[in-house]
């Protein structure tokens, strides 16, 4: 990055250069950010961007040597994870922090905070003081981190992995606020953090630390150049799924209940893949989990090929034993994905003896001496040698643990795989390769399958169809390529722009499953909001061929 001005630029490297032992973390890198101008800087996990940012603060990690020469004017870091005291009240960290750099009594701390909670777009009503951050919603705590580091006004903000943790939507509207502020007060900003992690999003420029070289990021990933082939016929049907979960009982002895999902209907074809998106508290990964019966849901019908998979699951009104016959086909041709595979596995069993007894269980068919051809395909297939076989779980990478996830879902030929976030504890670039690899399986299996994600532009990538869920109910529903490029309703449009590193249209926090507001779930947050948005849930309607949207006002200017 080259610039012309007339002071110093208040970050600059020359030939800098960090070693952690043997290896070079960073390669004589030359950087440069001027005054008001937001840097990011992406790595995968342990490619050395926290060593990066310590040393520019003046504090490399014990054991990283330091070369070459680094000129940065008054700083601040945000440590990774956002490190404040969990315990002791914020009203006593603020005075610390900012009373320490600006020598102000508690009084004028909290005041120069509160302006930055301002900036951060934090509601007065919001603001509690008083209590110690592990009583704080995460995005709260960020937003007062970052309203810290605005009232102390420095020259240079580093901030390592900020609002890591939080929803893509929260996030990205957190991040182009502290941006904002940097450019308006002539702050330097850098942001470090994974490719996924959105810190790209706001920043002027993005760099990549690959191999020890600063480097202009890749190209990310995109969706497949051909159109996938139309699905054929409907095997798998949802209507009217609904999940609750019993609470203790109220104040006058009476059943309670949490109803986390409302509802939903949702067909899935032979051969289609079908995303269903959402952030937390949406209940995707309920709905993914209530389709494989794992547990049942409490309201609705799930059924495969025709029979009814709740009332197969559940013992008859004689205290008869479930229809196991017509469960085992189910659990056989309906095979999860789950978020952690690592957590999956039996620590106690070697991987191909697990694999031995699932095929034991699901495909009795295949003869014993027949087995371990079956699992070295299926390993071979999902991008691991057959010699994985033999492993203990504890000795797979967390990649590793993943395919042979796939794997173990493969082994019975299924023909639906229903994945709940399946590759939630990859890098970037892990997660790119293991979604290669499962589309892969999909296409030359001929496979359908349902791909629960809070990541937009992923889910929808490989997609014939999405669904956007919201509070445990279907907000919109349409094609992928729509769903990609003009969504309808005000939440799919704001996860559309945080997957683009735009800043979402929506104010504020979700509400918790325990105190969701009357009528539209998204009403507190949404720019359409209007007084009708608080008397009625919207209904989900056809709007378009295929095409549905549960929103009073999606056909409504923000402005109006």
């Amino acid at each position: 990055m080259n610039h012309i001005s007339a002071k110093p630029a208040p970050v600059e490297t020359e030939a800098l250069t960090l070693m952690l032992g043997d290896r070079v973390l960073l390669d004589r890198a030359n950087l440069r950010v001027e005054r008001g101008e937001v840097l990011a800087l992406t790595g995968g996990a342990g490619s050395g961007k926290t060593a990066l940012l310590a040393a520019l603060a003046g504090k490399p990690p014990a054991g990283v040597d330091v070369a070459g020469g680094i000129r940065v004017d008054g700083h601040l870091l945000i440590a990774q994870g956002g490190r404040l005291a969990p315990r002791r009240p914020l009203a006593l960290q603020v005075a610390e922090v900012v009373g320490h750099h600006l020598g102000l009594d508690l009084r004028s701390a909290l005041r120069r905070t509160a302006d930055g909670l301002d900036r951060m777009g934090v509601p007065a009503a919001a603001r509690r003081f008083d209590l110690p951050p592990e009583q704080l919603p995460d995005s709260l705590r960020w937003a007062c981190l970052f309203a810290m580091a605005v009232a102390v006004g420095p020259a240079v903000l580093l901030a390592d992995a900020p609002a890591t943790g939080l929803d893509p939507t929260v996030r990205l509207r957190l991040l182009h606020r502290l941006a904002d502020w940097a450019r308006a007060d002539g702050v330097a900003l850098i942001l470090a953090g994974r490719p996924e992690d959105g810190v790209a999003g706001p920043a002027d420029h993005v760099l990549a630390l690959r191999r020890g070289r600063l480097l202009p990021p890749r190209t990310p990933r995109t969706a497949p150049l051909a159109p996938l082939e139309p699905p054929g016929t409907a095997r798998l049907h949802a209507r009217g799924v609904g999940m609750s979960y019993p609470l203790s009982p109220g104040p006058k002895g009476e059943p309670r209940t949490l109803a986390v999902l409302h509802g939903v209907d949702l067909d899935l074809r032979t051969g289609e893949t079908l995303a269903l998106l959402g952030e937390t508290g949406s209940a995707k990964a309920t709905l993914a989990r209530a389709l494989l019966c794992l547990p049942p849901p409490t309201a609705g019908a799930v059924v495969w090929m025709g029979r009814d998979l709740m009332a197969a699951s559940a013992p008859s009104a004689a205290g008869e034993d479930p229809d196991n016959s017509g469960l085992r086909r189910a659990r056989r041709d309906l095979q999860p994905l789950f978020p952690d595979p690592a957590a999956s596995f039996d620590p106690a069993m070697t991987i191909g003896a697990q694999f031995d007894l699932a095929l034991e269980s699901l495909r009795p068919d295949i003869a014993a001496d027949r087995r371990d051809h079956r699992i070295d395909e299926a390993l071979e297939e999902a991008g691991l040698r057959p010699e994985a076989a033999l492993r203990w779980p504890s000795a797979l990478t967390v990649a590793e643990a993943a395919h042979a996830g796939l794997a173990r879902a493969i082994l019975p030929e299924p023909r639906v795989l229903i994945a709940d976030e399946p590759a939630a504890s990859l890098s970037a670039e892990e997660r790119d390769s293991f979604l290669d690899t499962l589309m892969a399986v999909r296409d030359r299996r001929g496979l359908s399958l349902v791909l629960a994600t809070d990541r937009y532009d992923e889910g929808l990538r490989d997609a014939h169809r999405g669904i956007v869920m919201l509070a445990g109910r279907v907000v919109e529903s349409a094609d992928a390529e729509t769903l990609r490029t003009a969504p309808l309703h005000p939440y799919s449009r704001a996860m559309l722009a945080a997957a683009q590193g735009e800043r979402p249209a929506l104010e504020g926090d979700a509400p918790s499953a325990f105190g969701q507001p009357t009528g539209c779930p998204l009403r507190r947050r949404c720019p359409l909001a209007r007084e009708f948005c608080a008397q009625a849930v919207p209904a989900l309607e056809e709007v378009a061929p295929g095409h549905h949207v549960a929103c009073h006002y999606w056909d409504t200017p923000a402005d109006e």
